[in-house]
Parts: C-alpha cells; structure tokens; sequence
C-alpha cells in the first residue's frame, strides 16, 4: 500500500502554494489520490508558510504527521518542521542556510524561536540550521543538502537568463530533489510544471529547466531513483480543485445570477473564480435544468453589510442570490439576516470559518460559527444552516442550499471553513455527477393575481412567491400583514410568527433523513463519534485504522444543524454506550446543541483549536485515551 505524507516549506511569496499543487499534480498523473492544504500567515509577504500533502492508492481522506518528506526552501522550515518528520524519512535542505541562527530570523514567530533556543541549549548546540540537521540525523533522517545558489546558476546559463529573473524557480528544484526520494520520475514532475504554468510560458521554460537541472543533480549525487510504482488510476481523467473551487462550480451550475462578497479570508477566492468563470456556456445542461442562462453578476461591496443586503434585494427580485464571507463579515451580517427572515427573503450566505474571536487568526481553520450561524440575527429568526463535510458534499450543498432556499423563502447558511477552502484533492468525473442536479425554484407566481398577498397565511408556511416589482407590494424590515404592510396589531403579528414558525416545521418534515445526517461505519458499534462539517474525512481515516486494531466505531455527522433532526439523532444516541464529539472549537458547540435538542450528554471530547486541521493520528490517539482512560476532555495540537 502506497501512503505518503511530506510538508513543503517556505516564506511567504516564495513560490510554496504553486511547488504544492505541482506535486499534487505529479501524483495525479502518476495515478494515485492526493489531499493537499495550504498553511499561511495572515501577513503578505516573508513569514513561514508550507504545504501539507497526502498522497494515497486508497482514498486520501486526512492529512498526518509525522511526514515521510519535508523540503525546506529556507532555514525557517528546518527549523519549524524539525519535529515533523518520521525516522526513516527525508529532509531537503539548502546548504548555504547551514550557519544560519534560528534567533536571528526576523519573520519567525518570537514563541517559536524561544522555544528552539530552550531546545538547543539542552543539548548544548546552537540553534542553527546545521544543528537542527545533526538532531535529525541522530534521528534516523535522511538528509539531502542542495546548493542552491549554485544550481540557480546553473539554470541561469542554460536559459541565458540573469539569475534575478529565474530566482523563484528555487521552489521547483527543491520540490524535485524532495519528489525523487519518493521515487517520482522526471516526466511526471515535467507534466505537473506545465499543467501548473503551461498557459505563462515564460514562467514554464525556466521551471521546467529547474526541474530538469535538479534531477540531473540528485541523480550524479544519489545513483539512480528507486522508482514508485504507477498508481491505480494511472491515465484516468481526472480534475484537482479546492473547496473555493468546487463551491463556485456549483453555485454556476446550480443557476446563482448574483453574488456579492467583500474581500475577506477565505471567501474571496471562491467569488474570484466565479467571475473568472462566469461566461461558461452550460449548453443542454442549462436547458435540462430548465435554467435561464443570464450573465452572472459578481459584485465587490464596500463592506459586508452591503453584501448580504444586496444579496437579499436580488433575491426578492427574484435572482438565484448568494453572499460568501467568513466570521467577521458574517457578524456584520446579521441584522440583514434577521431582515432577510422577516421579509422571507430566499438568500444563500456561504460562511466559511476561520480561527476567532474577532479576527483571530484570519488565515487559519476552525469550527467556532456554528452556533453563531444557527443563532444569527435578533429576534427568533428560524433558517436552514447546512455543514459540508468534503469536496463532494460542498458541491451539492451548494446547490441545494439554493432550493431549499426558493422552496422555503428562508435564508440558507452553508458552513465550511478555511481548511475545505484552501484544500485541493482529486475529483472523478462521477464524483461531480450533474445528472445527480435538479433545479427547484419552489412556489413562483410571475403573473401574480389581482389582491396577490405576498405573506398569504397557508397551512405549511409557505406563500405563492412573486417577484417584487411584478405587482403590488412590499417588502421591508417590519412585521406586516399578508399584503407586506406594516403592521404593529396584535393578531397580525402573531398570525406572522405563527407562519414563520410553520414554515420551520415545514422545513424538517421536507428535507429527506439521509439529507440532514449520515451514519458511517459499524451501524451496530456501541461506540458512536457525532461531529460535523470538514473533521467527516480524518475521521473516517481514523475509523478505518481503529477497526484494523479491533476497535468498532460509528459516526454519526450531523449535516443539517437547523431545523435539527433531534429525533434521529436520539434514536442512535439511545443505541450508544459512549458517545465522543469531535470538534475544532473550544466549547464544545455541536455537543452544546446535541445536548439542547435531545437531553443526550455527549460525555467525551476530542477537540483541536489551535487553528489548524484534524490529523487522522489524532482522532485515533484521542479515542484510545476516552476508550482506556475515560478521558472525559482530550485537545489534541498537531500542525505548526
């Protein structure tokens, strides 16, 4: 079985997300899964960045440590991943960053220099780049020293080019030297460059001279490559995409006509590749989803209040609208969301989490929203918040979070978070399968009759929806009778309520069961994990290598938070003799609404919040502990 996990490290700006995606690419080709993900500073330029991947024959489900590889592009990451890599594996490593203080490097983070001269002090070393090299020899690791001032040189002259002009190309001949310890041939690593930059090519000539001068060099150096085995989906098509990625496909397959957004981490992305994308004729696929095909309008706001409220303003009007921010943006949102469910508005909000309060860490993960989501906007504001739990989920998510939206006039909250944003993977052509979409604007009257009543009181909640403009009405902030007036009498106002309310349960009756949660695993295991949103794939990962080892485990995702299946839930919560919640939060936030819906107590927690991803490894370590110790808490910290 092939299962390889290395981290590529280096500054900010230096060319890291691009050597990442390479070598996702690389193994693509080479016909086996991948997972990577971006790890950055909120700063622009200069601090340690790096990326994490995971390659696998099998499904690559969660990312692990320790790594089978790490190339560090600068003394930096040797420093910073000096824990990071497994006895046996490999660190590749500049030569000339040797002398190189760990004290003296100003973008480091002060604890973390603090922490490594504590460190070398107890060994009596000094804490440079060559003594972070012996402790990893002592280790078992494998290290491979390149010149690199030497081989930019040696690029320069090939091409002809000063060497200012080809000096990014540092990463590639990193990534190759570290891509032939694992065993990848030249030609894939070639084809990876020019999928990556085969649209620039005066960024692709140099890059593939870099690859092709670093081979060169770790061949004469190393002998010849002990070549990995092509994977099992070797020549298959297949697509690598991101969550941004996948979520705006969806949005233009599923009919958005307007999107909104203000610039924030991670949302942004996601908005960009609608605009870049949005002129994509859908053809017989937009005609089979009887869709009118309209220039889809991507619109930067001044700030996220405006957003949300000229998503809600097209909405009413009767456009397909969403709005994608993160936790900041969503704050500000949500006086227009309680507008938005007094006025029935069938908006979409995309919220993708990162690390709070406030700011926090605005490059980082998290699952801190949910209840924010779920409670967001004053006053009772009844709404659908849907979680995703993969690329896959998100895609469809997506679009149905835009008919459950016009079905039900309601705003709809799609949660996922930063990791699922910045993650790539690889996608099958049925793992996207548009047959698999169907298109349902819900209960729309375009020529609306004489005396039509917007908020006509019906047995399920739910009024004839006419786009405003098409008749007379209104639409506003204020509670109203069931023309849109405003009203403050007493029997209006609790006719309203009484609607909304209806409506709500509408909601729970018509989404089907296995919409709102899926049981994975031993169905008849009396141990059950209930978590949500991205922790879905490290722990299936986690399941798989428990089950290997004896023990039985279900899990129970929860992916419709509101209205909450609150009877399912406690039909499989009853059948559990322990139950452990999974959550990158502090609180406990999903065992809090668990608890709120059913009475069950979640009575054990694994929980990450150090803002950065689940590992499998981690999920496993903190089950056995629940299992052996009854650890009733267990916070777990991988990542640097």
């Amino acid at each position: 079985m092939v299962d390889l996990s290395f981290i590529i490290g280096g500054p900010q700006g230096g060319g890291v997300e691009s050597a990442g995606q390479i070598a996702l690419k690389a193994f693509v080709v080479k016909g086996y899964n991948v997972l990577g993900t971006r790890e950055y500073h909120s700063n622009i330029m200069g601090a340690h960045s790096y990326y994490h991947v995971r390659v696998r024959d099998g499904p690559a489900r969660a990312l692990r440590t320790p790594v089978d590889l790490v190339v560090a592009i600068d003394a930096e990451s040797v420093l910073t991943h000096i824990n990071d890599v497994r006895e046996g594996g490999y660190l590749v490593y500049d030569l000339d960053s040797v002398e190189t203080d760990a004290t003296k490097i100003a973008s480091m983070e002060p604890s973390l220099r603090s922490r490594l001269r504590r460190f070398f002090e107890s060994i009596n070393m000094k804490p440079t780049v060559g003594s972070a090299v012996k402790v990893l020899e002592e280790r078992g690791v494998r290290t491979v020293g390149l010149p690199l001032k030497d081989m930019l040189k040696k690029v320069s002259e090939t091409l002809g080019a000063p060497i200012a002009s080809i000096a990014k190309t540092v990463n590639v001949i990193g990534l190759t030297a570290g891509l032939y310890t694992l065993g990848v041939g030249l030609e894939y690593i070639v084809k990876a460059v020019e999928a990556q930059f085969g649209r620039r090519p005066k960024i692709l000539a140099p890059n593939v001279t870099a690859a092709r001068v670093a081979f060169e060099f770790m061949e004469w150096n190393f002998g010849s490559m002990k070549e990995l085995p092509d994977g099992p989906h070797r020549g298959r098509v297949r697509m690598v995409a991101s969550g941004n990625e996948v979520v705006a496909m969806a949005k233009i397959v599923g009919g958005l006509t307007f999107e909104t957004f203000y610039p924030i981490t991670p949302a942004s992305d996601e908005a960009f590749y609608i605009e870049e994308n949005k002129y994509v004729e859908l053809g017989e696929l937009s005609r089979r989803l009887g869709l009118d095909r309209l220039p889809i309008v991507v619109l930067q706001t001044e700030d996220e209040i405006s957003a949300i409220n000229m998503a809600i303003g097209a909405a009413v009007a009767g456009a397909r609208a969403a709005t994608s921010t993160s936790g900041p943006g969503f704050s500000l949102m949500n006086e227009a969301i309680s507008m938005a469910v007094e006025m029935e508005a069938p908006v979409v909000v995309t919220l993708w989490m990162r690390a709070g309060p406030s700011t926090g860490i605005a490059t980082r993960t998290g699952q801190q929203d949910l209840l924010h989501a779920i409670f967001s906007g004053h006053g009772d504001t009844p709404k659908i918040v849907v979680a995703s739990g993969d690329h896959v989920e998100a895609f469809y998510d997506a679009i149905k979070a835009f008919n459950w939206a016009e079905m039900f006039q309601t705003p709809v909250i799609h949660l996922l978070d930063k990791y699922l944003a910045s993650t790539i993977t690889v996608l099958d052509e049925w793992d996207l399968d548009v047959s698999r979409i169907s298109i349902n604007r819900g209960l729309r009257v375009e020529s609306p009759p004489e005396g039509y009543k917007r908020y006509e009181v019906t047995d399920n909640g739910i009024s004839p929806f006419a786009p405003l403009g098409t008749t007379t009405m209104v639409a506003s902030s204020l509670e109203h009778d069931e023309y849109g007036f405003a009203s403050e009498d007493p029997v209006d106002r609790e006719a309203m309520v009484e609607k909304r309310l209806r409506k709500f349960e509408t909601m729970a009756k018509s989404i089907p069961e296995e919409e709102k949660l899926s049981v994975h695993g031993d169905p008849d295991a009396r141990v059950t994990i209930v978590s949500f949103g991205s922790t879905k794939q490290p722990i299936i990962s986690a399941m798989e290598e428990l089950e290997r080892e004896g023990v039985r485990v279900k899990f129970l995702q929860l992916r419709i938070l509101s209205p909450f299946p609150s009877k399912t839930v406690s039909e499989i919560l009853d059948n559990s003799d322990l139950i452990i919640g999974v959550e990158a939060n502090s609180m406990g936030q999903l065992a809090f609404l668990v608890r709120a819906h059913t009475g069950i107590e979640v009575g054990h927690l694994i929980q990450k919040f150090n803002a950065r991803p689940f590992y499998d490894v981690e999920i496993v370590y903190g089950v056995k502990r629940v299992l052996s110790e009854g650890a009733r808490r267990v916070v777990v910290s991988g990542g640097a």
